[in-house]
């Protein structure tokens, strides 16, 4: 008997509250969320239960051989009415580690920006450990970070060691399975649990350089980031896009903006449109993405071999000179993702 083809699906979005607005889950497989499946013959399933059944099917060799069963990579939009507090993710391995976990690298993409939007991305200059935890203590921590003010269509990579906070504004995030964080300064709120001790050693102290894209406005589709944890790509969906080859995993898409579907011989079309994120199963392996909005933007996201840990390769980057200033442009108790 022939096996049914696993179809496209999307999931149905979760909302969670913050004191800085609202996070939604779009796909996630972390335990307390667990993204159910909107569509198709999975409907009514969570993704859990999706990858303890299906596993390779769904998301490929290459992700399985990593991740085993759970799925790695999660979407999610953050409306960020407020300030966050300032946080650090652990790599892979001090996750692995110290929390049985699985560490961070994130990918934030400029849906909309307010009028007071700001991200904090990393330290304008080398610092100390000792100056930090002071300014962390006294309140003028800012004083230390790189202060960029976010234009719609930007993104930016959230690495493994870089202290990071957003500020007023509406952000797509494409990332690593896992919400292992640490906080590191909550600015004005006495109630929020900081976690400076835990993570002091996870901290890059060193001065970041932000990595500007050159861009080609004309393109297709544009690679953002390739990390061992995602390949980010982001698609201008103008015209129906044929898709060919897998390359051993599955593909993510999470729509920016305007609408389209994902059509495939021999199953019903898959519409979706601004929000939405759709899982392409690895199996599917010849299928088009048709835009029914002439101004659609999708984000793909997929796995490759891993060759590197945790390297980080920018394909089109220009670093920003270092030193410069461009504020104007198992084991222990893990943190509880709530209080974020």
């Amino acid at each position: 008997m022939e096996e049914k083809r696993l179809t496209p699906m999307r999931f149905q979005p979760e909302r969670v509250e913050r004191k800085w607005g609202v996070v939604e889950y779009r796909i996630a497989d972390l335990g307390y969320i667990d993204s159910v499946a909107l569509d198709g013959w999975l409907q009514g399933n969570s993704i859990s239960d999706i990858m303890q059944t299906y596993l390779e099917r769904l998301t490929g060799e290459v992700p399985f051989e990593n991740y085993g069963t759970q799925f790695p990579v999660m979407v999610k939009w953050l409306d960020i009415q407020g300030r966050t507090s300032l946080h650090v993710n652990p790599d892979d391995e001090a996750a692995e580690q110290r929390y049985d976990a699985f560490g961070k690298t994130a990918l934030w993409y400029v849906a909309a920006a307010g009028p007071e939007a700001r991200l904090y991305l990393g330290f304008k200059r080398d610092v100390t450990a000792s100056e930090f935890y002071e300014k962390c203590l006294d309140g003028t921590v800012e004083d230390l970070l790189n202060v960029v003010k976010p234009k719609v269509g930007e993104h930016y990579l959230v690495t493994p060691g870089m202290v990071h906070a957003a500020q007023d504004v509406r952000l797509l995030e494409v990332a690593e399975s896992s919400e292992l964080w640490f906080r590191l300064h909550a600015w004005n709120d006495p109630e929020s649990e900081l976690h400076l001790e835990e993570a002091f050693d996870l901290i890059d102290f060193k001065a970041w350089r932000m990595p500007r894209s050159k861009g080609n406005p004309e393109a297709v589709m544009e690679k953002l980031a390739v990390t061992p944890q995602f390949t980010v790509s982001e698609i201008r969906l103008r015209d129906p896009l044929r898709i060919t080859d897998q390359g051993g995993s599955f593909r993510l898409y999470a729509c920016v903006r305007g609408a389209g579907a994902v059509e495939a011989e021999g199953m019903d079309a898959l519409r979706f449109q601004g929000g939405d994120a759709v899982l392409v199963p690895a199996e599917l392996k010849n299928f088009i993405l048709a835009p029914t909005d002439r101004d659609t933007l999708l984000l793909e996201a997929i796995l490759e071999p891993r060759h590197e840990k945790d390297a980080y390769i920018d394909p089109s980057a220009e670093p920003f000179l270092k030193g410069e200033d461009y504020s104007g442009l198992e084991g222990e108790e893990l943190p509880d993702p709530e209080l974020n």
